[in-house]
């Protein structure tokens, strides 16, 4: 399709069988997602000011094949460019259960084009898109606003950003912010270390851990704990998605990761008296980024809570991780204003706020009004 008004070219992309790059010229669908990678690589770099959230080609192609329960699809923006055709300087994505009502957005920009009109062209063609397929609250999540740990107070969003302004134009509003922090490794793992040694388990419970598939005999009560996250973590003003886990996804979910070279290392709690896992807390790491790790979920039941078993799952899970990748520098974490207990745990390891991560949604379709996030203040670079 093509936006006139901008001279801009949106294609939808096919996904190459494969990336080979051996033939020259390169496969047309091979040439375009090589594109669109190294763009995304360049934008987060530049946040970032590193390369620790690199994705490779190879990894994110992976992660776009198409699943029973779980679609992402790409689309690219061309300029009408004689000079440089084919050159993609912007792209995006849809990204959704396809029965849900709910999906998530995304465009970014390359920052030589940006105030042209690609990041509105996109976002326009995505939004017709995630309406056709009947998704009619759209939810985005970017990284916003670097700050110094030493000076850091209640998160927040720039409000004098370009962003903001683009996402507050498009009815998008605020719904959720989290607060992004970091722990240096190896250095940092001492106070882990003294959580362990001074906040053991207790009698009714024990530690268990694993790298990569959940242990058979724990995978019934695994499935149980993921399918509570969507409705235990805090989401601020976001739709919840409805997820339903047994243990068929839960191995569905171990294939995908092991596509993208993921290994999640996971430590849990497990009830004596019931034989059940009542907590756990995960870290992904990544074969093409060994000097970085991020934390995932970390989860007590309600009924075993108020007994430090999340400060300490969090504490064991990386020692275990010290140990076992001796070339992790950093890891990451997020985490909501209102989630005290986790955010007190991460102070207590030594994790230190580095960025803010706001959470934004749309409701489209009917009036094409926003969701019931407040009026956006910050936001992605689209």
């Amino acid at each position: 399709m093509t936006d006139t008004r901008h001279g801009l070219a949106l294609d939808w992309l096919e996904l190459p069988p494969h990336l080979d790059q051996s033939r020259l010229p390169m496969p047309a669908t091979t040439a375009d997602f090589l594109q669109v990678s190294q763009l995304a690589n360049l934008i987060t770099s530049l946040f970032w000011g590193s390369n620790d959230f690199y994705e490779s080609p190879e990894n994110r192609l992976a992660a776009a094949r198409p699943r029973p329960d779980f679609r992402v699809d790409y689309v690219a923006a061309r300029l009408d460019d004689a000079e440089d055709p084919g050159r993609i300087v912007g792209f995006g994505f849809l990204a959704a259960t396809p029965a849900a009502a709910t999906a998530e957005v995304w465009v970014g920009v390359h920052p030589g084009f940006r105030r042209r009109g690609v990041g509105s062209a996109l976002l326009a063609g995505i939004e017709a898109e995630a309406l056709r397929r009947g998704h009619t609250t759209l939810q985005s999540w970017t990284d916003n606003a670097l700050v110094d740990p030493a000076s850091a107070g209640p998160p927040e969003v720039r409000s004098s950003a370009a962003d903001a302004a683009f996402a507050a134009a498009r009815g998008y509003g605020l719904a959720q912010l989290e607060w992004c922090s970091v722990l240096a490794l190896p250095e940092a793992a001492g106070p882990a270390r003294q959580v362990e040694a001074a906040d053991g388990p207790g009698g009714d419970y024990e530690l268990v851990g694993w790298e990569g598939a959940c242990p058979e005999e724990h995978a019934e009560s695994m499935a149980g704990l993921l399918g509570r996250m969507p409705a235990e973590a805090p989401r601020g003003e976001l739709e919840i998605v409805p997820e339903v886990w047994d243990v068929d996804r839960l191995r569905a979910e171990e294939r995908a990761r092991e596509q993208i070279h993921l290994t999640m290392v996971t430590t849990a709690a497990r009830h004596r008296p019931s034989g059940r896992l009542v907590g756990h807390s995960d870290i992904e790491t990544f074969r093409d980024l060994p000097q970085v790790a991020y934390q995932g979920s970390t989860l007590v039941h309600p009924d075993h809570r108020g007994r430090h078993l999340a400060l300490l799952l969090k504490a064991a899970n990386i020692s275990r991780l010290v140990r076992s990748r001796p070339a992790v520098e950093r890891v990451y974490a997020w985490a909501a204003p209102e989630n005290a207990a986790i955010l007190r745990a991460n102070e207590t390891l030594g994790f230190r706020p580095v960025s803010t991560r706001p959470g934004w949604q749309r409701r489209i379709g009917g009036s094409g009004s926003p969701g019931s996030g407040r009026p956006g203040s910050g936001g992605p670079i689209w």
